[in-house]
């Protein structure tokens, strides 16, 4: 089969750290391939030289057999290159049509709406695509907001199309439709390119696997040959262990207390009649396709919005009596949603990022900071968490995606936690990375603390929860046991089904 692309020997450096040492390997034409490793393994730079975003030091890039000195992402697309990036680069209030051909205007001063229309329309419908073309992309859902980069890269003739971690943040229905239209891509002659942490859809959608290690290429395998356990073990380079047996609360009298919690939205209502408890020592995990209420119960009791009727209580005291820095004083932590915006100041270094609502903490000093044990602890945490580079002063901007939620779960899972509060904390991250953060999440659960889990994975539900939790339209759907849960009836129940 012909070669899509190759490397051989690309090496890229940012300053003193290495992000691609060597590396080489093959793509063949129209297959589905998949490039996978650690958070900061050097996957997405490899493939942004590709791209023309990077630049390699050395080395050699073929596209279809002839060499290739990309300087430019516009340079690529020339060539048949296209990148769907995890964080997706669109104007929200911009129609989709209108993001579809900015850049590629068939005309200087005004683009030639008919003409582009026309031209996305039959697009569509060759690649079973339907979206309204004059919505605003802020008005579209995650997985529709997705399929309006697939089709920026279709209308400007893109045959190999590089998606990085493009499952992260939709939901199964949403994964489920997308492996769908990947797998019609393919039929149609595209190349594709499949970056992800997420083993089961590496394994059910890929015909070959190449795995990077510390910037170097590991190998490459025929996915046939490769089964969960031993492609985690390729990643990591080590055996992945199981999660320690769970220990069950002992606690009776519950830490938190939601009740007849209601929220009103625009033209209906967005939670109805919330109720339920979180006793110390236990998991109580939250199921829902995104969009349900779990973004505003989330804001409610991280203390970001106030608006709501009914009650919530912390050991039976309200949470309206007390501000963000008493309740993060009482033992409240947060792994919010989204770390761009809610936990994450992209432009600090790592050490100020840490320092983000803790900057009144004694131990960071009393009169004035002391950034010698700030940046002492942002130490521990790279150390602990395996954040790379381990470069304190970095800007956190430098870092994958993945390595900046580790670096805001280990300022999060500190001393004192009595309440944590994760909505998707292994969003993004790798293998050893998740066995790492599941098993502190683990740790402060045994030693006290009371954990509300929100998680668009259900294997990450099943996992650690010791409740689960589905939320539907607003409402808790349905409840039951760990011990009772099946995939089959939290799914029944994410839909709108029965109790």
């Amino acid at each position: 089969m012909p070669s899509a692309f190759s490397f051989t020997q690309v090496t890229k450096r940012f300053g003193s750290v290495c992000a691609n040492d060597g590396v080489s390997f093959e793509v063949e034409a129209g297959t589905i391939h998949g490039v996978v490793g650690e958070n900061g393994a050097g996957k997405s730079t490899i493939l942004k030289t590709l791209y023309g975003l990077y630049r390699p030091d050395s080395g050699d890039i073929h596209v279809r057999g002839e060499k290739v000195d990309f300087r430019s992402p516009q340079d690529a697309l020339a060539r048949g290159i296209g990148m769907v990036h995890q964080h997706f680069m669109l104007v929200p209030t911009l129609s989709v049509w209108q993001n579809v051909v900015l850049g590629e205007e068939p005309f200087a001063w005004k683009p030639n709406r008919a003409a582009s229309i026309a031209a996305l329309k039959s697009i569509q419908a060759e690649f079973g695509f339907s979206l309204d073309l004059d919505a605003r992309v802020e008005t579209l859902p995650v997985g529709l907001q997705q399929q309006v980069e697939i089709l920026k890269l279709l209308y400007r003739k893109a045959d190999t199309l590089i998606f990085d971690e493009p499952t992260a943040v939709l939901t199964p229905q949403e994964v489920t439709l997308l492996i769908e239209r990947l797998r019609k891509l393919k039929n149609e002659g595209k190349t594709i390119v499949f970056i992800s942490h997420k083993l089961r859809e590496v394994l059910t959608l890929t015909e070959k696997v190449t795995i990077l290690r510390q910037g170097k290429v590991v190998g490459s395998w025929q996915t046939a040959e490769l089964d969960e356990s031993s492609l985690a073990e390729k990643i990591v380079g080590r055996k992945v262990q199981p999660l320690p047996a769970r220990k069950q609360s002992a606690a009776t009298t519950p830490l938190i207390e939601v009740k007849n919690l209601s929220l009103e939205g625009p033209g209906r209502p967005i939670l109805q009649s919330v109720s339920f408890s979180l006793r110390p020592g236990e998991i109580v995990g939250v199921a829902g396709v995104d969009g349900n209420g779990q973004q505003e119960l989330i804001e409610i009791l991280a203390k970001t919005r106030e608006d709501y009727a009914g009650e919530v209580l912390w050991e039976g005291k309200p949470y309206r009596a007390q501000d963000c820095y008493r309740l993060k004083q009482s033992g409240l932590a947060v792994i919010a949603p989204d770390r761009h915006r809610e936990a994450m100041i992209l432009d600090f270094s790592l050490c100020e990022n840490v320092l983000l609502g803790h900057h009144r903490e004694t131990k960071y000093g009393k009169r004035r900071l002391d950034w010698t044990t700030v940046e002492k602890s942002t130490r521990a945490i790279i150390e602990r968490f395996d954040v790379r580079p381990a470069l304190p002063q970095a800007q956190a901007r430098g870092l994958s995606g993945g390595n900046q939620q580790k670096l805001v779960i280990g300022r999060e899972l500190g001393e004192g936690v009595k309440f944590l509060l994760a909505a998707h904390p292994t969003r993004g991250v790798d293998i050893g990375a998740i066995e790492r953060i599941h098993s502190e999440i683990l740790r402060l659960r045994d030693a006290g603390a009371a954990v509300l889990l929100f998680s668009s994975e259900l294997e990450e539900i099943l996992a650690l929860s010791d409740r689960v939790l589905v939320i539907y339209n607003g409402r808790i759907q349905g409840e039951t046991p760990r011990s009772q849960a099946t995939e089959t009836q939290l799914g029944l129940w994410m839909t709108g089904g029965a109790k």
